[in-house]
């Protein structure tokens, strides 16, 4: 087998780990169950669920706009377990940012469903969010 190119940069035990992060660069929210392929399947501008490549069922997804989310509905419309100091948000609820995104949109049975899905892996996760992410 081919040794992959960065291989030479990895150091330590290569580990899966089943819990939400946010990226500050995209300004999102990556979530993933399963250590497995997956196939995307984007609901909305906002919302991508991650589906299994090998039954199709629902094994994460990726949120857009977090802080233009946050901005729009404030910490006081996402207060479930969001932690700030300051003008700085520490933590937000995932299931308050994704039920706050679902309300930024039409209401079609697409988004519905996908939101649904993207609602059932982790409802009640809190996603530390770095320093840089000031409302």
């Amino acid at each position: 087998m081919e040794k992959h190119f960065l291989s030479d940069f990895v150091h330590g035990e290569q580990t899966f780990r089943a819990e939400p992060w946010y990226n500050p660069q995209g300004d999102c929210i990556v979530y993933q169950t399963a250590d497995e392929a997956i196939i995307r399947d984007r609901i909305d501008e906002t919302l991508t669920i991650y589906r299994s490549a090998i039954d199709e069922r629902p094994i994460g997804f990726q949120i857009k706009d977090v802080i233009a989310i946050i901005k729009k509905f404030g910490l006081y419309g996402l207060v479930v377990q969001s932690q700030a100091r300051g003008d700085t948000i520490k933590s937000v609820c995932l299931s308050a940012l994704l039920l706050a995104a679902y309300e930024d949109g039409p209401k079609n049975i697409k988004r519905r469903l996908g939101y649904a899905d993207a609602l059932t892996p982790a409802p009640s996760w809190c996603v530390p969010m770095p320093s840089l992410c000031e409302s």
